[in-house]
């Protein structure tokens, strides 16, 4: 079985998971990485990056890939609100799947630090 990034998937999976990957990592600013204890077979994630500095390596998980029988199952991210909650993975809708997993990257961004922190614009009274 082709492992990728950490998880093993049958060959007719891996490739499919492998080009879905290969496109989101091109839009840059994530992550993905592998959750090999998730019963049965494990989980690959993907992750925005935090646009400031931190702790935290990744921000929101916006993908989630699990290894199938027949087809790999995509699960929808709980806070995105796009698209099926499990979907499975076939070369025949990549395109419209790709779409929904970028919204669902949107979806799941959380608010910046700098947004949080930095307050609207104050209004002037004046006095007459």
């Amino acid at each position: 079985m082709p492992n990728v990034h950490g998880v093993e998937f049958n060959a007719n999976q891996s490739e499919l998971v492998k080009d879905i990957v290969r496109e989101l990592l091109k839009d840059g600013g994530c992550v993905v990485y592998a959750v090999p204890h998730m019963k049965p077979n494990g989980e690959l994630r993907m992750a925005s990056l935090p646009s400031d500095p931190g702790p935290n390596r990744q921000h929101a998980v916006f993908l989630r890939i699990r290894p199938g029988v027949n087809e790999a199952t995509i699960l929808r991210p709980m806070n995105a609100k796009a698209g099926e909650s499990l979907t499975k993975l076939t070369k025949f809708g990549k395109a419209d799947l790709l779409e929904t997993i970028r919204t669902w990257r949107k979806q799941t961004m959380p608010e910046s630090r700098t947004e949080r922190i930095t307050p609207g614009p104050i209004p002037v009274m004046s006095h007459s």
